[in-house]
């Protein structure tokens, strides 16, 4: 957990007490178990409130559209910011067995055929990247355009370690993924050609030196 957001949990803990107890001494509120209950109940209502505007806050931005190299004319950045920076990542393991699963991604701020995940070090999708590094990808698709993009041409790195927290220094993005990096790695994807279709077009094959 970042120091910000411990900060931000001891800010409201505190907020959540000063209001329960002014509630109860302007209602002079007496006894023990009425206080218990009205302190209780206020300080529930304080407390979740502003934690459900951080999530909702956290949850918007992992989500969010935004990519970091800007608006772009080609195919491929169009396709990527009309679509949620959700992926299903297809990976092989050692016993040629395939796995997919769903993961948020970030896109590089400077490469636009760089993605950056973060994951589970002991996650499933790790281990065989480690075995095997040749993975694929697809999106979801826009419901109004169609436009999706898939590739069968992508490269993935496991980041860890100092490395990671290097990475992460170079990449501010990646820490919209997660707010703890303690029993994580980053997995870096790099795309070499991608596929984008749509309804209102015939699909191009993009490649990228």
């Amino acid at each position: 957990m970042y120091a910000k957001r411990f900060i931000q949990l001891f800010i409201i803990f505190l907020v959540t007490i000063f209001f329960s107890m002014i509630f109860v001494f302007y209602f002079n509120i007496k006894g023990y178990v009425s206080q218990s209950l009205v302190l209780s109940l206020v300080g529930y209502i304080i407390l979740v409130i502003p934690l459900t505007i951080l999530t909702l806050l956290k949850q918007r931005k992992k989500f969010s559209h935004d990519s970091g190299i800007g608006k772009s004319n080609n195919i491929f950045q169009n396709s990527l910011n009309v679509l949620d920076n959700i992926i299903i990542l297809s990976t092989i393991s050692s016993d040629n067995v395939s796995n997919s699963s769903i993961i948020t991604f970030k896109q590089s701020n400077s490469d636009e055929n760089v993605f950056y995940c973060v994951t589970k070090k002991d996650s499933t999708r790790v281990k065989n990247i480690r075995f095997n590094n040749k993975v694929s990808i697809a999106t979801w698709f826009d419901k109004q355009t169609g436009s999706r993009m898939s590739s069968n041409s992508v490269v993935a790195e496991i980041i860890e370690n100092k490395a990671m927290n290097d990475e992460v220094m170079q990449h501010p993005e990646i820490k919209k993924l997660s707010d703890d990096f303690s029993n994580n790695v980053i997995i870096k994807l790099r795309i070499n050609s991608a596929l984008v279709e749509s309804f209102q077009s015939s699909p191009v094959v993009v490649n990228f030196a």
